[in-house]
């Protein structure tokens, strides 16, 4: 059966000079790389505020006088200094170019601190259209957490917001009102009350996308079980009393889960800053080491999803990341086939079947996989980055029929480009390396083009009685 394309395409947005600044690597981004940010947060809960500052250290990769970061409009900038001296900066829509007096030669280290404050945009739909999510349990105590994939982490703290720059490391300081607990990516370092506020420390020592640092504020239970296969490996688990057992019971799946994506990509990314799930106000985001769980806690798919999902983000979408938004189904596709990889592994090879048949229906063909770049476009209603993506994989798993050599190419691409970025381009050059074949049309097929071919399948006989395929566009 033919798989239909639609007749008419949907249309991109106009894009303005606004989403050009936002989605570009402009010349004052181009001119440094970000090794590492101090977040240091005051959170007011009841007026659902922030005050504080944020010190950027980087490196100048040219000489520089000048450097973008980014922030909110609605984010008040009180000042930027280097060192005690207070520098001068002008703001164009969410972009704040900040001069530097006397000129940063190249290959050295610098550092800038941006004094702010402000009432961060509150989430419409998290975690698909992000922001901050305000909300109490059921004792009326607060549950505070943020999501700002795709909107960028500039919504609520100043920052270099392109995802083809990661900080080396990142360390955050939040103070909450006493009584609450505050979960943040890595490992927590302190943790010191003073009056009626708690002052939390977490640093993370691995490179981290911007979008995925998080914080999560709630009346917390912490528990964790031990991973089997390492115990240098530590699973943390952050939830509210009233779900405390449950999530004793379904948060042992982590372990299988871990177990599988191990045995197929290579050992967990982030072995010293740990794997934590931490209930969300919201359904799940892959934040690193500091998964969102926000589903029911029920044994069953929709509610396991969550947890297979995002946890293949730690691999895919957390340590080996698209350089732009364009490319982002080689976090989302990735993920979602190593869902199907999961089920394969767990419960067969028809579960991996069944499972990747669902997601063929909800194949759109509206727009091609890989979209504008220089733009910060992603349009997460058009879900083809997701199942199409996961779909590709399986067509060439299909395409290489070679197990090992298709298994290989995803560990390799993956311990080549991991703690980093990387392109299609070079997913499809490994592809061809390893096979000795060339792929280049089969991509382009699938990525670069909405049309659904017309394959066409056929036996012929020869010394091996082999099967091939061909196919034409529709």
């Amino acid at each position: 059966m033919k798989n239909k394309t639609p007749r008419r395409a949907s249309q991109y947005p106009v894009f303005t000079e606004k989403d050009m600044l936002r989605g570009s690597i402009t010349p004052f981004r181009k001119n440094n790389d970000v090794t590492f940010y101090h977040i240091n947060l005051d959170v007011d809960i009841a007026q659902k505020t922030l005050q504080g500052n944020v010190e950027i250290r980087f490196k100048a990769l040219a000489d520089l006088d000048t450097i973008q970061i980014d922030l909110y409009p609605n984010m008040i900038i009180d000042s930027i200094l280097k060192n005690t001296q207070q520098l001068n900066y002008r703001r164009k829509y969410n972009a704040v170019f900040v001069g530097i007096p006397q000129t940063i030669k190249k290959g050295l280290g610098s550092a800038i601190t941006v004094y702010y404050h402000g009432k961060p945009l509150v989430a419409r739909r998290p975690p698909w259209e992000g922001g901050f999510v305000w909300k109490k349990d059921k004792k009326k105590k607060p549950w505070i957490g943020v999501a700002c994939e795709g909107i960028g982490a500039s919504i609520w703290w100043p920052v270099k917001d392109h995802i083809y720059d990661e900080p080396d490391s990142v360390k955050m300081t939040v103070t909450i009102p006493k009584g609450l607990f505050c979960v943040s990516n890595g490992t927590l370092k302190s943790q010191v009350e003073h009056g009626n506020r708690t002052t939390f420390n977490w640093e993370t020592s691995y490179p981290v996308n911007t979008y995925d640092i998080t914080i999560n504020i709630g009346d917390y239970r912490y528990f964790s079980i031990p991973y089997p296969e390492n115990p240098l490996l530590k699973l943390d688990f952050y939830v509210l009393p009233h779900d405390l057992e449950k999530a004793k019971v379904l948060f042992r799946k982590s372990v299988s889960v871990l177990e599988a994506y191990q045995s197929y990509f290579g050992e967990y990314p982030w072995m010293r800053d740990d794997y934590k799930l931490v209930e969300s106000p919201f359904a799940g985001m892959e934040h690193q080491t500091a998964i969102a769980y926000g589903t029911k806690f029920k044994d069953n798919y929709q509610n396991n999803y969550i947890i297979i999902h995002e946890t293949a983000h730690e691999w895919w979408g957390n340590s080996v990341s698209a350089p732009d938004y364009a490319e982002v189904w080689l976090q989302e596709g990735f993920a979602t086939y190593s869902e199907a990889l999961y089920a394969e592994k767990i419960k067969g090879h028809e579960a991996y079947l069944k499972l990747l048949n669902m997601y063929a229906l909800l194949i759109r063909n509206k727009q091609p996989v890989v979209g504008p770049h220089d733009v910060n476009y992603w349009n997460y209603k058009d879900s083809d980055v997701y199942v199409k993506g996961a779909l590709i994989l399986f067509s060439l798993r299909n395409a290489i029929a070679n197990d090992p050599l298709f298994f290989n190419i995803l560990r390799t691409f993956y311990q080549i480009h991991r703690y980093g970025t990387a392109h299609t381009s070079e997913f499809i050059k490994l592809v061809n390396e390893k096979t000795g074949e060339d792929y280049t049309a089969f991509f382009q097929q699938y990525l670069y083009h909405r049309e659904s071919p017309n394959l066409e399948y056929f036996n012929y006989k020869s010394g091996n009685n082999q099967s091939c395929f061909s196919y034409r566009m529709s």
